[in-house]
């Protein structure tokens, strides 16, 4: 058995191997000591006929998948080696061999996977030539691909589709793991990620790989003639997917292709920063956006909400088409109520197709396919009865899968059991040969079951009874205290602690009559299971079909009953480049405080006259608030939902990003300010005239003359001419107000601050104009930081306004335009202020001493 265990474990070095004996998992060797540390097992031994004992711990198999999954959530290869031979009828060795093998990214386990997210695995692919990803779910048969041949940031394109599908494992090509930089792919994403050999990348590897899955369906029908990369790419997803499933994926019946830039980009510190699946400190669902919009009925629609919520759509006409879907709906409670009624009756069939497709699929599952297929009908027909486009594709979208109903209602008992190999689950009258053996072993069934009551009768013997278990077949089992008055006929079988188990020649014989046919039985009818998970098998494409159509429907009604419940308005959606909100309120928020409590906010932004608004005012008066809001009643309103606020005009956003928050990267020796300035220069390198930028406190990282110019020089370069970017930037440097005289483009916002007698109440209104004053002292009170401090930091801040420090950085940066002179430093003739800077070794002039120098420039300049 170990040498047997060894030869398959070569095989199979880079995983964890479970090796099946018996009712058990085994590992051995270093398998054993890793597992046992990870999850806590006993670590023992077994003498094998070597010089040591071979170190070993195990785990039952029916409870296998809770441990296999700890083991693939730290990120480790799990290869389930069975018994591939019945141990009873086999002489010597049982063969043995390796029938799957589970990674982060191929989990099937319904116990293993999370209900409303998806499971992805992907293949990324960058070379010279461009870039390429291909990812799927096989738990719900989702495949699809995309290249891009060209552009600056391949690797940060690649990334931001990493992470917009929240990848759980990723393979990749020897050149993108070169391309890495000080932040690698698994940072990045938090995908777990595998570099593969050369010889996968072959156009020959890839089309034999394709050709496998999808048989003679042409690359044109599949979206991928001419797309080159994406073939290589998807090639080495199947491969491995072959490799690790040990099985053709039926489940996988189609490859979709989409193009990059039909959705809006958003990227890592955007999803984080604005809280949509999870919040920042708990990373829990309650608290963020999908905590108050999912509603949804059914798994699927819990899935697809995450997706919609991820990747807003970027077509006006196709976000028009969801919000006019969601309007019908809100319109018409009784359609509503009508179609979550039904949804709530739905079962995961999108999973259950990939485990029909897999052969894992039991009779329970069929019992849910078969209800759930059963309100199809109506919820077809109540949509294609709608005047929305929208609700009328997916009622054609939603095909007819009564002959799967009907099949399945015909065949399989209403409450059959969980295993598929001990009989149970065929319904009589769907087998003349399996009928004919049910009704042979009646009479004997019928003779064991009342052989209780006349045993007790015959012997006189009350605490007598009749039993079954698998080791003794049946018995006759009487108590310690009436073993005197057993008759002589019975034959002795078992002794237990309080009495004793016996056997009588013809229940001997009826139970050889009952066993040998229950076998036959449990074995015609696991063949007639079999071939009804086949013939629906061929119904996969329909089920996926249907359930796409689904699980959509159910996003729909997820809106529109939030919409409806909190009163949400619809937005007017256009490619223009103009942003109206009014009285936008932030759409959780408003859900965690008191009713009437949140004080809503008007917004407007268009690209000439108000692209930059500069937000001050004090800490905790709802600045962040104010600009996530925006951002979020933008997203909300491009993913097809109703919005929080009065009205709203949304001009379509190809991009939002956010920066926001102190953070810092330790284990790569990034400060908080270099990671403030790293994701600062990729908002600046990548956003554009549709995206919306949202900025808090930018150059807050460092020296407040440092900050100050880095701030000012933000705001300048998202506000220049040929290329002004929505913006809303929050800020404490109060000097920046200045830029709303001397750019075009800029505006002045605030929070309102009601102040009297020294006490102040934030208003959280927004208002025209700047702030004069942070607070940041009251805040701390607040806080509850100690009085002495708090009345020692208000004096150092008199001393500090009283010295004039702010007016001097005035007099550095605020000037408006026509007071500005330009003297040429090559000019002739004597000139002190041209004298003074010729002397200055500029590479050395530090904050303080420009100050000074700009003191004393001026000074000569006034005379």
């Amino acid at each position: 058995m170990m040498e047997q265990y060894k030869s398959i474990k070569a095989d199979y070095d880079d995983s964890i191997l479970f090796f099946r004996l018996g009712d058990f998992y085994e590992m051995f060797f270093e398998d054993a000591k890793l597992v046992s540390r990870l999850l806590e097992l006993t670590l023992t031994g077994k003498s094998c006929g070597m010089e040591e004992r071979a170190p070993m711990c195990g785990v039952p198999f029916h409870a296998a998948d809770s441990y296999i999954e700890k083991l693939v959530r730290m990120g480790y290869k799990v290869a389930i080696c069975e018994q591939l031979e019945d141990p009873a009828e086999t002489k010597g060795m049982v063969k043995r061999g390796v029938v799957q093998v589970v990674t982060p990214g191929t989990v099937t386990s319904g116990a293993m996977l999370r209900e409303n997210e998806n499971n992805y695995l992907a293949s990324a692919f960058l070379s010279k030539e461009g870039m390429a990803l291909a990812y799927c779910d096989i738990s719900t048969g989702e495949l699809y691909v995309t290249e891009k041949d060209y552009g600056a940031n391949l690797f940060e394109d690649l990334i931001n589709q990493l992470v917009r599908i929240d990848a759980r494992e990723v393979l990749i090509n020897q050149q993108l793991e070169d391309a890495q930089g000080e932040g690698t792919i698994d940072d990045l994403t938090g995908a777990f990620v595998h570099t593969m050999p050369d010889p996968y990348y072959s156009k020959k590897a890839a089309t034999d790989a394709i050709r496998a899955q999808f048989g003679d369906v042409s690359l044109t029908a599949l979206g991928l003639e001419g797309r080159e990369l994406a073939i290589l790419t998807i090639g080495v997803l199947l491969s491995y997917l072959f490799e690790t499933q040990k099985q053709n994926l039926e489940q996988l019946t189609n490859c979709r292709y989409y193009e990059i830039g039909n959705h809006m980009t958003l990227d890592k510190a955007t999803i984080r920063n604005l809280e949509l699946t999870e919040t920042l400190y708990d990373k829990t669902t309650r608290g963020s956006l999908l905590w108050v919009l999912d509603k949804t009925s059914t798994a699927m629609g819990g899935r697809k909400m995450r997706q919609w919520l991820r990747e807003p759509l970027n077509d006006a006409a196709e976000i028009n088409q969801r919000l006019t879907a969601v309007e019908t709906l809100v319109e018409d409670p009784l359609l509503l109520n009508n179609l979550v009624e039904a949804l709530k009756h739905i079962y995961d069939f999108e999973r259950l197709a990939g485990r029909i497709a897999s052969g894992n699929a039991n009779g329970k599952d069929m019992i849910a396919l078969r209800n759930s297929t059963g309100y199809l009908p109506d919820l077809r027909s109540d949509l294609a009865n709608t005047g929305a486009p929208l609700l009328q594709q997916l009622a054609a979208q939603i095909a007819d899968l009564s002959p799967v109903h009907d099949r399945i209602q015909d065949m399989i008992v209403e409450e059959p059991p969980y295993t598929v190999k001990e009989g149970g689950l065929i319904r009589n009258g769907c087998s003349a040969e399996l009928d004919d053996l049910k009704d042979s072993i009646k009479d004997a069934k019928q003779w064991i079951a009342g052989l209780e009551n006349s045993e007790k009768e015959r012997t006189g013997i009350q605490h007598l009874k009749v039993g079954y278990n698998k080791v003794f077949g049946y018995y006759i089992e009487i108590s310690r205290s009436n073993l005197d008055m057993a008759p002589e006929e019975y034959v002795r079988k078992q002794t237990l602690v309080g009495g004793e188990r016996f056997i009588t020649p013809e229940l001997k014989e009826k139970e050889s009559l009952v066993l040998n046919a229950e076998t036959k039985i449990n074995k015609l009818e696991y063949d007639l299971f079999t071939e009804l998970r086949k013939e629906i098998g061929t119904h996969i494409r329909e089920i996926q079909e249907t359930s796409a159509a689904i699980a959509a429907l159910d996003v729909l009604c997820a809106y529109a009953t939030v919409s409806g419940r909190l009163g949400y308005t619809k937005p007017v959606v256009d490619d223009s480049l103009k942003l109206e909100i009014r009285s936008g309120r932030h759409p959780v928020i408003e859900q965690t405080t008191e009713q009437g409590m949140f004080v809503a906010n008007d917004t407007y932004m268009d690209e000439e006259k108000q692209s930059m608004l500069i937000i001050t005012g004090p800490n905790m008066a709802g600045k962040s608030t104010y600009m996530r809001q925006t951002a979020l009643i933008v997203l909300m309103a491009q993913a097809g939902c109703f919005v929080p606020c009065e009205s709203a005009r949304i001009g379509v956003c190809d991009r939002i990003f956010t920066r926001i928050g102190a953070s810092d990267n330790l284990a790569q020796g990034q400060s908080t300010f270099f990671v403030e300035m790293s994701e600062l220069a990729y908002i600046l390198r990548n956003a554009g005239p549709r995206s919306l930028v949202i900025l808090d406190e930018i150059g807050r990282g460092t020296s407040t003359y440092d900050g100050l110019s880095i701030a000012w020089s933000t705001v300048e370069y998202l506000c220049n001419e040929k290329n002004r970017i929505r913006t809303l930037f929050a800020t404490h440097y109060h000097e920046m107000t200045a830029l709303e005289e001397s750019l075009r483009g800029v505006v002045n916002l605030n929070v309102d601050v009601s102040e009297s007698g020294g006490n102040i109440v934030f208003l959280h209104k927004i208002v025209p104009g700047s702030a004069s004053r942070s607070y940041g002292v009251h805040v701390a009170r607040l806080a509850g930081v100690p009085e002495q401090l708090l009345s020692n930091a208000e004096n150092k801040l008199t001393q500090l306004e009283n010295e004039g420090r702010g007016s001097r950085v005035e007099q550095a940066f605020a000037r408006k335009e026509e007071d500005v002179q330009q003297i040429s430093f090559f000019a002739e003739g004597p000139n002190p202020v041209l004298e003074q800077l010729r002397k200055l070794d500029l590479m050395e002039v530090t904050p303080s001493k420009a100050i000074a120098i700009l003191e004393d420039l001026k000074e000569m300049l006034d005379d």
